[in-house]
């Protein structure tokens, strides 16, 4: 008796997703400093016609540092931190305002809503956020976040919000992730090739990508494509798309534009999907080779036999990268002890832990529940 094979996922699929976050690129709607009023009128006109059909749409919006330059007398971005922070807090109610501007003629409300990633990680404010989000959804509200640049410690991520979006898909159970950006998609050889349109899980695109930055100096492919293989560890697919020309109708049409991302059909369960979320360890335990191979090949739980070296002060339940000798990060996983107790018990037996500390919380230094190997998560 033959089974049916499972039909393979394609852009139709989108005809059927109900909850779907949007990523707007500070390109998009904003340009040279200023706002591109046009831009994001049209842009609100099609997230209220897909609530009208039936949709829910988060919106997770850049371009608060670009709206910022104008009524600062900027000509372009700046590259300090605090500076950016600046421009941020200036250009983000402004920004706020004229999207809430647009969407009012299709009387429709917005809500704002400032996360970072460290919101996230923390499991009260995850819910928190999660609540607050399906309750704006349900009456008919549009979310549009932004990542608090003017408090944030990152560089990297002051402006920049594709990591964020994909983040925001896992505390909302979305369906899909749809990142609007001045690109067509990715496109092979750096941008010098034909567009890319479909990309499985596990594909390696570096040759493909431009290491350039966006025009607010953050962003760029290389961070929408990470947030793609993000989304895709809890089975969230990811198109990437031009969006300055009205293209989100076609988009939600199934129409062959973008590049598209397909997660691998095993999503990873939901405790493995909060260990892999949270965005930074807080220090790394290097193990031997047959360590390496008890966790890869065995699916065994980490013990302080294998361990071999650790780097880094962090407190028991803190989320650590476990490495090969020469350094190389293969799992993440929480730590069942913090680093000065791990230090005193590497390289021992497990019946010799409470010996050595006086105590024993657990026989695992890192239980295979807590533990994300890299492979699972791309």
């Amino acid at each position: 008796m033959s089974s049916t094979p499972a039909r393979v996922l394609d852009r139709s699929d989108l005809a059927a997703a109900r909850r779907i976050v949007v990523k707007v690129g500070s390109g998009v709607v904003a340009r040279d400093g200023r706002m591109r009023t046009a831009v994001i009128r049209r842009l609100a006109a099609d997230v209220a016609e897909a609530r009208a059909g039936g949709r829910e749409i988060v919106m997770v919006v850049s371009g608060s540092v670009a709206a910022g330059c104008g009524p600062l007398g900027l000509a372009k971005a700046p590259k300090a931190v605090l500076e950016r922070q600046v421009v941020a807090s200036v250009g983000q109610p402004l920004l706020m305002a004229r999207l809430a501007e647009a969407f009012a003629p299709y009387k429709t409300l917005t809500a704002q809503l400032l996360m970072s990633a460290d919101d996230i990680e923390n499991r009260r404010r995850f819910m928190s956020a999660r609540h607050t989000m399906l309750g704006l959804l349900a009456r008919g509200v549009i979310p549009i976040i932004n990542e608090n640049d003017a408090l944030s410690e990152h560089e990297a991520i002051i402006g920049d919000n594709d990591h964020l979006a994909a983040l925001v898909t896992s505390v909302i159970s979305a369906d899909w992730l749809i990142i609007l950006s001045t690109a067509r998609g990715v496109m092979e050889q750096a941008g010098a090739g034909p567009l890319i349109s479909r990309v499985e899980v596990g594909s390696r695109l570096d040759a493909h990508i431009d290491q350039s930055l966006s025009a607010t100096g953050v962003g760029g492919m290389r961070a929408k494509v990470a947030a793609a293989h993000l989304a895709s560890q809890w089975g969230v697919p990811t198109l990437i798309a031009e969006g300055r020309g009205g293209a989100l109708p076609r988009i939600l049409a199934g129409r062959d534009i973008g590049t598209l991302f397909v997660p691998d059909k095993r999503a990873l369960p939901a405790r493995k999907r909060w260990i892999a979320i949270r965005s930074r360890s807080r220090g790394q335990i290097i193990v031997d080779d047959g360590a390496r191979r008890a966790l890869t090949e065995r699916g065994a739980s980490l013990l302080p036999a294998g361990i071999t070296d650790v780097r880094g002060d962090f407190p028991m339940g803190a989320r650590v990268d476990i490495c090969t000798p020469d350094g190389v990060s293969f799992a993440v996983g929480l730590v069942s002890y913090g680093s000065d107790e791990i230090r005193r018990v590497k390289g021992r037996k497990q019946s010799e832990i409470a010996g050595i500390l006086g105590y024993e919380y657990y026989r695992e230094i890192v239980h295979r529940d807590d533990l994300v190997l890299l492979s699972e998560k791309t």
